[in-house]
């Protein structure tokens, strides 16, 4: 079923002016999370139904259609949630992001000079290192295609240095005034099982200089003051990342089709079922229930006819219409992959020899759907960086947020001759080899690529030169032969 209104994510404007004029508070934090909560169980099913739960896909509720002792109920999931997740993900993220310090005279200047900004890169280089942001960004993008939005939460560890986490939406309720990428107060809270299987929730709140911590039962969470500790980033440390404007999942707009393909192939088993189990009909015969049993065991049934009509044993089966069913599938397949801008593998028109201009034709509805994420993440980015250099300037390494960036790529499978083609052609029209280097897939860092091309010129002796300068060097270059050689004589004629 789609949201309701109810289950969107809510506005906490009142509570935000409410934090603003008096400050957090346990009754004021469990009000909070209980607006949040229509919102949490709905992105929580959906992240159960990805796991394919048994209370969570709707096909496996299904009850059979006649009151029987053993009645026939197939229960077919046909995993397209799953598919149309992880195909987005692997796409988008399937290739590490490229997380990078600008190196220009600007980023130079605005950091305080190239030792400052070579220290900058590294603290950056060393960030994304030790938190695997490779890993980091799939798991945001699978669970903001999944939920519609995903959380970012970033710490210290024990060694003091800054670490980040992805974070489900069910577990994320970002305030903002404007976006949740761009915080003004954070919550993360969370479920976890006693030892006496008791249920405990517990919930951290961030205001960007406190981090508080708080533990209970549902709708009555309590503050633990001994537990608070300072929060040293300089900024809320919990993010939102939306996977839209809208904040919606990927599969949300043809989960009524996926559903009632599921019901089709469910209703399809539950048919040839049927006919494997057909009853079978005696037409004027005489034959008691011991003769029909001993038939049942030996195969072969032995009868005489009832009057003067020739008696028949037969099953009595469906006439199944193959062709409406399959037209019907085939129909509901389309749409999902239509609507969901999920390209269909199983297509013919994907085949190995297609063309690269061709796949990527076919990959438009796709790329405009990450497209849209990838400026969210960028967006989302601006405030990582900002976040991060605060924390650093506290630690005297200079950065300036601005000249971080992030480049993504697609998992795209790559034509190299065609690339090359493409790039021969862009350097014989008259463009900078900088831009045609571009092209290239596999080339993360240009002004790096350009660099190695004059670093092997150097290492490339010029022939004509050394030679030139041989013939300078050598004393006897202008020497005539010696008197009655044959190179005098060959000269003399």
């Amino acid at each position: 079923m789609p949201r309701s209104e109810y289950e969107l994510y809510p506005d906490f404007q009142a509570e935000i002016d409410e934090i603003d004029r008096v400050g957090i508070s346990d009754a004021l934090l469990n009000k909070i999370i209980d607006k949040h909560a229509a919102n949490r169980m709905y992105n929580w099913n959906l992240h159960k139904r990805y796991e394919v739960l048994d209370g969570e896909v709707p096909i496996f509720q299904r009850i059979p259609r006649f009151d029987e002792e053993n009645p026939v109920n197939n229960k077919v999931n046909n995993d397209f949630f799953g598919e149309i997740v992880d195909f987005k993900t692997g796409y988008f993220a399937g290739k590490p992001a490229v997380y990078s310090y600008a190196d220009t005279v600007e980023s130079k200047e605005d950091t305080g000079g190239e030792e400052a900004r070579d220290e900058a890169s590294k603290a950056l280089s060393d960030f994304v290192t030790r938190n695997n942001m490779y890993d980091v960004d799939m798991d945001i993008t699978k669970f903001a295609a999944i939920a519609g939005y995903a959380g970012r939460m970033f710490y210290h560890d024990t060694d003091g240095n800054e670490r980040c986490m992805a974070l489900p939406s069910y577990e994320t309720i970002v305030l903002s005034e404007t976006s949740i990428m761009e915080p003004k107060y954070g919550i993360r809270y969370y479920k976890t099982i006693g030892l006496g299987g008791e249920e405990i929730w517990k919930a951290e709140f961030d205001d960007g200089k406190t981090i508080r911590f708080y533990e209970g039962f549902a709708g009555g969470l309590t503050e633990k003051p001994e537990k608070a500790m300072p929060n040293l980033f300089g900024f809320c440390a919990i993010q939102g990342i939306p996977n839209n404007s809208e904040m919606l999942g990927d599969v949300e707009k043809v989960m009524e089709l996926i559903d009632a393909y599921d019901r089709t192939v469910s209703d399809e088993n539950n048919e040839i079922d049927s006919f494997a189990n057909a009853y079978m009909a005696f037409e004027n015969v005489e034959m008691d229930d011991e003769e029909i049993r001993k038939g049942q065991r030996t195969g072969a049934f032995q009868y005489f006819s009832s009057g003067n009509q020739p008696g028949s044993i037969h099953f009595i089966t469906k006439d199944i219409n193959d062709a409406f069913v399959e037209h019907h599938l085939e129909r509901l397949e389309e749409n999902i992959y239509r609507f969901s801008k999920t390209p269909n593998m199983a297509d013919e028109n994907f085949s190995q020899n297609a063309s690269g201009v061709a796949m990527k034709f076919k990959l438009t509805g796709l790329e405009a759907k990450c497209g849209m994420f990838q400026a969210k993440m960028i967006t989302a980015g601006v405030y990582m960086f900002k976040l991060l250099a605060g924390c650093w300037a506290k630690k005297r390494i200079p950065c300036d947020p601005l000249q971080c960036y992030i480049t993504f790529k697609r998992n795209f499978p790559v034509d190299l001759q065609n690339e090359a083609q493409a790039v021969s052609a862009i350097i014989s029209s008259g463009m900078p080899k900088r831009i045609a280097f571009s092209q290239y897939s596999f080339v993360d860092d240009v002004e790096e690529v350009m660099q190695l091309i004059e670093e092997e010129k150097d290492d490339i002796p010029n022939l004509y030169t050394d030679t030139k300068e041989d013939q300078e060097d050598d004393p006897d270059k202008d020497e005539k032969p010696p008197e009655g050689s044959e190179d005098e004589e060959d000269v003399e004629e």
